[in-house]
């Protein structure tokens, strides 16, 4: 009798474990472990949508006729012991997740296991094997997104005339960055209905992680298959259309928008990365929603999902370190509740705390980027992002925090840092117009704090980052302050400085 141990994150009846199994005899393991959910302060609503769509899955597999040993206990040891001595497996099957943390601990419990353990890849997850990498990653060349993405689009033959893009352009970046305009406003996402399931975890984690991060309070994301189809159903047939030009954007009170809001769902194995893929472009074929926001959408999924595992397996362990540009200052407490005057950081937390999600120019550009203008410390950054976010994985999160936010990988995965002043966040949204600061000031007791800060980074790295060919535009303006505005805007960071640490700010 064979074990196929499934993992939290692992809810796909694809799983090649699952697939070659023998109904009949060997059994599935899912184990619900306390000790894993305490690792980080996780978000209550990232434990609930875990825990509810493992107790899910594991009806679903019982009524496809497998049969399911389900375990809550204190840790994944303690499960697998007291499976292991009510079944006696033969052998388990594991599928490695990408994780390098649960990697090493897994490795390290096969080889103390007596039980023969075999390993399988996580290839229902994704839609490359982690040998691709050894050649779509050349050592010898910078690694960028651009060339990768063009060969996985015609690898999979997505969005394709031949051998050519649809439409003759392989992106489409350039117009899916249109500012919000007065009076914009979005069809709703398609809401969940909580059933005795799910009502029964969030009083669990209610009770056992009432000190973790957010509220549970409306708690409406998928936690079946079935639901998160209909999810994506509802965003392919009313919101896609609207999700390229707008998907930039940022709005006061929504932080939803036209996004699809699907990523929970397939960094958990609810969706298939293939199938939302094809959803798509048949949207496209069909007529109903425009190549620019199709293609935008699926650069997301075939390339930059992707290519973030890849980066993450090819560069851990070490990675998690990166500090290139040696920022030291503690995360700020408003991180975490909400409470600064910075309407931009404010608006975007108070989404985190609601529904542990921002989208990704919240994610970007207004938290990641006042963290790297600030230096703050890295690490703690990716822990921030890693805890708070529903559909937050570390191979996920250190290579779009540390190497895409924070340039802290020294320039491995962006060509520059991503920094701006508050110009492009009040380009982009609504939020400056009812803010404390203001946006136009870089100096003095109003200014914006993104103003002062985004000299002050400039001023700091001017060394270093002076001479990267994109940074141009940004220290040619830096050039045109004279001495004392220069100084007036440096004084005005450090002010800003002091109040952050204070919880002033």
């Amino acid at each position: 009798m064979k074990t196929i141990w499934i993992f939290g994150h692992q809810l796909t009846p694809e799983m090649e474990g699952i697939k070659q199994m023998n109904p009949e005899e060997d059994i599935i393991l899912m184990i619900e472990a306390d000790s894993r959910s305490q690792w980080q302060n996780y978000h209550k609503q990232k434990l609930v949508l875990l825990f509810s769509a493992m107790r899910h899955f594991a009806e679903e597999l019982r009524d496809k006729g497998y049969k399911v040993d389900y375990r809550e206990s204190e840790s994944f040891e303690k499960g697998w012991e007291e499976h292991k001595s009510q079944h006696e497996p033969d052998e388990v099957i594991v599928h490695l997740p990408a994780d390098h943390r649960m990697r090493k601990i897994l490795k390290k419990w096969k080889n103390d296991q007596k039980t023969d353990v075999a390993f399988l890849e996580e290839e229902a997850l994704f839609l490359t094997k982690e040998k691709d990498w050894d050649s779509l990653l050349d050592r010898e060349k910078e690694w960028r997104l651009d060339p990768i993405y063009r060969e996985l689009r015609k690898r999979f033959n997505v969005l394709m005339d031949g051998d050519n893009p649809e439409g003759g352009k392989w992106s489409y970046d350039q117009e899916n960055r249109k500012p919000p305009k007065k009076g914009l406003n979005f069809k709703k996402p398609k809401s969940t209905r909580q059933d005795q399931i799910t009502k029964d975890v969030i009083r669990k984690v209610e009770d056992t992680y009432k000190d973790h991060f957010g509220t549970l309070d409306g708690f409406d994301w998928p936690v079946t298959r079935k639901k998160a189809e209909e999810v994506f159903e509802h965003f392919v047939k009313y919101r896609l259309k609207t999700f390229g030009d707008y998907q930039d954007a940022m709005l006061e009170d929504d932080p939803f928008m036209s996004h699809s809001l699907i990523s929970g769902s397939l960094n958990i194995g609810l969706l298939q990365p293939m199938k939302v893929i094809e959803r798509a472009e048949k949207a496209f074929r069909d007529g109903d929603a425009p190549l620019a926001a199709v293609e935008g959408f699926i650069r997301q999924v075939l390339g930059w999902r992707e290519y973030m595992r890849a980066v993450y397996l090819k560069k851990m362990p070490g990675y998690e370190k990166g500090n290139a540009l040696r920022h030291q200052l503690p995360l700020p407490e408003f991180y975490w509740d909400g409470e600064t005057n910075m309407n931009c950081v404010h608006q975007s937390v108070k989404s985190i705390q609601n529904n542990g999600y921002s989208h990704h120019i919240q994610r970007l550009m207004v938290l990641g980027n006042f963290a790297n203008l600030a230096g703050i410390k890295p690490k703690q950054v990716s822990d921030w992002f890693n805890e708070v976010y529903i559909d937050a994985y570390d191979w996920v999160v250190l290579p779009n925090v540390l190497g895409m936010a924070l340039y802290a990988d020294d320039g491995l995965i962006s060509t520059k840092p991503y920094v701006s002043s508050g110009n492009y966040i009040n380009k982009m949204s609504d939020y400056c117009g009812s803010c404390r600061y203001s946006v136009k000031k870089k100096s003095g007791e109003d200014a914006c704090p993104f103003n002062s800060l985004y000299y002050d980074f400039l001023s700091r790295h001017e060394e270093k980052l002076s001479g990267n060919m994109r940074m141009k535009f940004n220290y040619k303006n830096l050039g045109k302050l004279d001495e004392e505005e220069k100084e007036q805007i440096l004084n005005r960071a450090r002010d800003v400085k002091k109040m952050m640490k204070k919880g002033e700010l």
